[in-house]
């Protein structure tokens, strides 16, 4: 019986009764807003200055030690690139060794002929 009473109330003959028992989009967006500022503010209510205070300061000590590990990082960024710089230098003073030895040795050997 029950659910012929809920199959009646929205079968053609109750449809009108049925719609007005649903509210409107407007309706429904009024009471969201109202529930999310209710929420809002149970947030600030409970938010103390002290709290925003610790806030404030616990952001202060990670952006604290964002820049530490920043400098840390460019610090070693920059010794890698000095320590390349000089290997790029003794590999170019070896290079020029070598090809002296080839200049040399190819007059050596050219001049035994």
């Amino acid at each position: 019986m029950l659910r012929t009473q809920r199959y009646d109330r929205f079968s053609p003959l109750n449809r009108k009764e049925g719609i007005c028992d649903l509210k409107s989009f407007g309706e429904l967006e009024k009471e969201q807003t109202q529930r999310e500022s209710s929420f809002l503010s149970q947030l600030m209510g409970k938010t103390t200055m002290e709290g925003l205070v610790q806030t404030e300061a616990d952001l202060t000590e990670q952006r604290n030690q964002a820049l530490f590990s920043i400098a840390a990082e460019i610090e070693d960024t920059e010794d890698a690139l000095n320590q390349a710089e000089q290997l790029v230098q003794r590999v170019k003073e070896h290079l020029e060794q070598l090809k002296g030895l080839q200049r040399v040795l190819s007059k050596q050997g050219s001049g035994k002929r």
